[in-house]
Formats: C-alpha cells, sequence, structure tokens
C-alpha cells in the first residue's frame, strides 16, 4: 500500500514538474520573443536618433531631449540583449566569451554612471558619462546581433544574385536620404542629384553632377567615402564578417549563402576569406593614407582627410575627390608620388580580391620560409598560380602597356607635346590607370583627339578584374574572348589556356557579357542623344561607356545635363557596378531542371 501511494506520488510529481517545464518553455518563449521585439524595435529607433542627431541642426530643448532619448532608448536595447544572451545560452568560442563579458562591463558602467544622479564627472569616470560612450555601446551591441539579419535575409530565399543587386539598391536609397540631411550639404540639393551622388559612389563610379568639394560639408564627404567604401566592398561582406565575429558560428544555409556571394569554393574558410579581404582592404587604403600624408603640405587636419579620402576612393577605383578639378588642381597636378601612389591603389583594387589573396598568400609564404630556414627547418612549397590569377594578371600588364603606349602616340603631338619625358612617363601610366576603372585625371581632357577619345571608350569597356571595386565587362572575359576568336580562326574545336580547357558554360558567359554589354551601353547612348540633342555625340558616347565602366570620367560636364539624361545614367552606373547578367539572372532566375536535350543542328552563320 505505501509503496502504491509512493508510485502515485511520485507520478503526481513528474506530472507537476512536465507541466511546470512546459508552462517554462511558453514563458521563456513568450520572453524571447518580446526581448528580440524590444531590440529590434529600439535598434531602428536608435539609428533613426542617431542620425536625426548627426543630421539637422541643434537648439538648447533639442540638445537635452535628444541626451535623455539615447540612454532610454540605450537602456531598452541593453536590457533586452544581455536578456536574450541569458535566454539563448549556448556553447561558444572563448574570445566571444571574453569579448561579450567586457561589453557587458562597459554597459553596466555607463548604465551607473549616466542614470545615477549627483555624480560629478572626472578624469576616471569620464569614459561612461555621455552621449559618445552610448552611442558606442549601443553601436556595439546591435552589430553583435547582425546575425540574425544574416538568418532573416537567408530565410527569405532570395537567389544571390538578386540579393546582390537589392543589397546595392538599399545602400543607394539610405546614401541619398543621408545626402539629403541639412548638415550633409552646404546649399539645398534636389532629391535627384543626391540620389546620383549615391550611386555613384556605391556603384564606385565618380560621375559628379553637384561639385564634391563646394557642395558638401565635411559630414557629406564621410557620408560619401563611407558609400564608397561599402559600395568596393559589398554590404553583405560586412554583414557576414561581423555575424561571424560576434558569434563564432553560421547555420549551413548561411554559409551557403556567404560562399555564393563571395564565389568561393570551400564552405570551411568563408570566415577567413571575410577577414583577410578586409584586412588586404584597410591595410592597403591605411598604407595608401600615410604615403599620401607624407607628401603634402599644409596643416594636420586637411592632410589627414585628403589622404584618407583619396586612398579609400583610389582602392575602390571610385574616382571621387575632394578638390574641385580633383588631381588636376594646381597644388597637386605635379604632385607625381602622389600620382604613383594613387595608381597603385587604383591597381591593386582592380585586380581583384581572389588575386589579392593569392598574393596575401605568397607574400605570407615568403615571410613563412625566411623564419624557417633561420631555424633550419625544410622549406614547404605552395602550389603555383591558378589559371585566373595568370589571366588576370598577364591581361591586366598588358592592357596597362598598351594603354601606355596607345595614350603617347596619340597625344605626343598635342596635349603631352610641352611635357618633359619624366612627365610624360606619368601622365600616360595614369591615364592608362585610370581610364580603366577609376576616373581620377591628372591632365586636361578635354584636349584630348577623337582617335583618344575612342582608344579610352575601349580601356573603359574592358575595365577591371573580376572579384574587384571596378567595372567593365571585365579583363578575363576579354582575355577569353580574345583567346577564343584566335582558338576558333585556327580551327581549334576547343579554348585551351595554360593547359587547361575552358568550359562552353564560361564561353556562353563571356558572349552573353558582351553583347549585354553593347546592348546596355547604346541604349543608354541612344537615349542620351534624343535627351541631349545639343551635346557632342562622341561625348555623350565616352559619358555612356564612363557611366558603364564606373569609371567616372566625363567629357560633358554632366551636371549640365537634362534631368532624364541623369536617370539615364544613373541606370547606366547601377547596370554597369551589379553587371547586366547578374541583374537579369537574379529577376529571371530559374529553379527548374531540364531533363531533357534536343538532337544538335548547326546553323549557317557566314
Amino acid at each position: 500500500m505505501e509503496r502504491k501511494n509512493a508510485y502515485k506520488l511520485r507520478e503526481k510529481i513528474f506530472k507537476r514538474l512536465f507541466v511546470l517545464t512546459d508552462y517554462l518553455k511558453i514563458i521563456i518563449a513568450g520572453l524571447n520573443g518580446l526581448s528580440n521585439f524590444i531590440f529590434s524595435v529600439s535598434t531602428i529607433f536608435f539609428i533613426v536618433l542617431f542620425f536625426f542627431h548627426i543630421g539637422f541642426f541643434e537648439t538648447n530643448l533639442y540638445n537635452f531631449d535628444i541626451i535623455e532619448t539615447y540612454k532610454i532608448t540605450f537602456l531598452a536595447i541593453f536590457i533586452s540583449k544581455f536578456i536574450l544572451e541569458i535566454i539563448q545560452l549556448k556553447k561558444r568560442k572563448i574570445h566571444i566569451w571574453i569579448f561579450d563579458g567586457i561589453v557587458f562591463l562597459f554597459g553596466l558602467g555607463v548604465l551607473y554612471f549616466n542614470f545615477r544622479e549627483g555624480i560629478q564627472e572626472n578624469e576616471y569616470n569620464s569614459i561612461f558619462i555621455g552621449k559618445a560612450p552610448i552611442i558606442v555601446i549601443s553601436v556595439t551591441l546591435i552589430l553583435t546581433e547582425l546575425n540574425k539579419l544574416l538568418g532573416v535575409i537567408n530565410s527569405l530565399n532570395i537567389p544571390p544574385a538578386l540579393l546582390f543587386v537589392l543589397s546595392f539598391l538599399l545602400i543607394i536609397i539610405i546614401g541619398s536620404g543621408l545626402l539629403m540631411l541639412p548638415k550633409a550639404h552646404i546649399h539645398p540639393i534636389s532629391f535627384l542629384d543626391a540620389l546620383f551622388t549615391s550611386t555613384s559612389a556605391v556603384c564606385v563610379t565618380g560621375l559628379i553632377v553637384v561639385d564634391t568639394a563646394t557642395a558638401f560639408t565635411t559630414l557629406g564627404k564621410i557620408i560619401i567615402i563611407s558609400l564608397i567604401q561599402i559600395g568596393g566592398l559589398g554590404i553583405m561582406t560586412f554583414t557576414g564578417f561581423f555575424s561571424y565575429m560576434f558569434t563564432g558560428s553560421a547555420s549551413f544555409r548561411e554559409r551557403m549563402l556567404l560562399r555564393d556571394i563571395l564565389s568561393s569554393e570551400n564552405l570551411g574558410n568563408l570566415f577567413k576569406i571575410l577577414s583577410k579581404i578586409l584586412l588586404i582592404t584597410f591595410l592597403t587604403e591605411l598604407i595608401g593614407a600615410l604615403i599620401i600624408y607624407v607628401n603634402l603640405s599644409g596643416n594636420f587636419e586637411s592632410k589627414f582627410f585628403f589622404s584618407i579620402f583619396h586612398s579609400i576612393s583610389a582602392f575602390c577605383n571610385a574616382g571621387f575627390s575632394t578638390m574641385s578639378e580633383g588631381l588636376y588642381t594646381a597644388p597637386i597636378r605635379m604632385n607625381y608620388n602622389i600620382h604613383i601612389m594613387i595608381a597603385i591603389l587604383i591597381i591593386l583594387g582592380g585586380i581583384g580580391f581572389p588575386v589579392l589573396l593569392q598574393l596575401y598568400k605568397y607574400i605570407k609564404h615568403f615571410f613563412v620560409s625566411i623564419i624557417r630556414r633561420l631555424k633550419h627547418q625544410k622549406t614547404i612549397y605552395i602550389r603555383g598560380n591558378d589559371l585566373n590569377t595568370s589571366i588576370v594578371i598577364t591581361t591586366t600588364v598588358l592592357l596597362l602597356v598598351a594603354g601606355m603606349i596607345g595614350y603617347y602616340l596619340l597625344e605626343k603631338d598635342t596635349s603631352l607635346k610641352n611635357m618633359s619625358n619624366f612627365q610624360q612617363v606619368i601622365v600616360t601610366f595614369f591615364g592608362s590607370v585610370s581610364a580603366r576603372t577609376a576616373g581620377f585625371n591628372v591632365a586636361d581632357i578635354s584636349r584630348w583627339s577623337y582617335p583618344t577619345i575612342f582608344f579610352m571608350i575601349f580601356l573603359m569597356w574592358v575595365g577591371a578584374s573580376p572579384g574587384s571595386t571596378g567595372g567593365g565587362i571585365k579583363t578575363t572575359t576579354f582575355a577569353v574572348a580574345l583567346r577564343a576568336t584566335f582558338s576558333f580562326v585556327r580551327g581549334k574545336k576547343h579554348l585551351e589556356i595554360k593547359n587547361r580547357e575552358i568550359g562552353s558554360a564560361t564561353l556562353s558567359r563571356v558572349l552573353v557579357i558582351i553583347i549585354l554589354s553593347i546592348v546596355v551601353i547604346f541604349a543608354g547612348f541612344m537615349a542620351l542623344l534624343i535627351f541631349n540633342p545639343d551635346k557632342n555625340p562622341v561625348h555623350l558616347l565616352f559619358e555612356s561607356f564612363s557611366a558603364f565602366g564606373t569609371v567616372g570620367l566625363s567629357l560633358v560636364n554632366t551636371g549640365t545635363l537634362t534631368e532624364n539624361s541623369k536617370w539615364v545614367i544613373i541606370f547606366l552606373m547601377f547596370i554597369g557596378r551589379v553587371g547586366p547578367l547578374t541583374l537579369l539572372s537574379g529577376i529571371l532566375v530559374s529553379y527548374h531542371k531540364q531533363y531533357y536535350k534536343y538532337p544538335v543542328q548547326d546553323v549557317i552563320i557566314n
């Protein structure tokens, strides 16, 4: 009897525990949902508040209210974030735990010193008091939750090509709004001009309709250079990096999404690829900025901003400048050290991250080999260049040399006539580099002859290399098309490069890219002819190629074009940056497999 009662009691206890567990799960799920909602709303409110704060002019009442609003927003973000951390407690890497601990302790300090009355600011607690620490800790907390944004994007099942296009479109729209902020411009600008500038910055083109130097404030220029950096690398690169860095992991589908965006073949080393891309970018831009800085004269503030702005603009192949006449401005026109440094940055940004990662591997291997030799250890050998790297480097060098020679031969009796031999080498070298994708100018391009203009149109059409910050049809497309032509003329049925056969899918892609580029450019050119009957047709053709190739050189003063023409150039810049094939495949992609094949039939061509 006693045993039976004990069993009943035990059964009753277990039932109560199961019921209690179910209730607890419901409470935790509700708390998790509520915390997520509060965090999301607070994040959106904080972002709006931040740009309201930096973009609008202050009054005494507004200044007081903004601080209190920052405090309340931070409190909501901080509490909801760490409720989520407790609910979603899971195994993490040690550096993630350490980072979260530091953020939590710093956040507690900010809470304590900003919400407790009667505390006097001193040298010890000043890092916790005021708007700056609240903004810093809030931004940090928001960045740690970017993995959820990646998860949401992945759950939408958007094709990678379309996601790539939409990400650029979103940044362009946001950038347009930021450039419309009262503190971003010196005199009022129209939304179309803001949209054009934002598109040109995000698509790393450099065409302008208002003078960047005189139309925008320091805030406006910071917004522009930020858009250039984001546009050059891609917003998904930053999103993926911060998601990995702050969580240390990602789901299989999230890794698949990033793999498609990065065009990587390996799922396991995505974070390393992202880290190396950002490291190479920022390190190269920093070194470039330092070299530009030491070759400038003037006060620290103007030199510092000029160096950072032009280093980023050059590496991202954007062509934007903080001077009205660009690098042709009198103090910089003869500063050949700066010209050479900017040209090197343009080349590095234009050869593509796949090649830069290969170079990073060789440089790392070089230093490791030296260390191993000093330790009398066996040298480790690495595999040589892959086919893509070989094609990119070879084509880039040939185009660079051909560009210099062509520029010199066509202009030696006109615009280059009164220059010394050294000046001619610098101008032709820079012109050959810049014309393919960057758009900086160190010479008066309005003096170019028609043969030079058409030669530069060809260079702009070819553009940079795949996986780079530049535009055009890409060096690999041009190289494969050229080799395929020679191979076909010589009677070969297959295209072979460096003991490798190029697949038919690649050849089809090359053909489509070339045809689409010509169709898009000439459609834009015809539209510009219709909207600007008073302009030189050759100059409008040059403008069309410059916009599509995201180059930024102009012979017509883009700001003098009609509003309809500005819309045409906006579309050309956007399509040129994302690629017409990427745009169409993202929109028209089909997931239906083809389970049949028709008989092969040749068509009479010629």
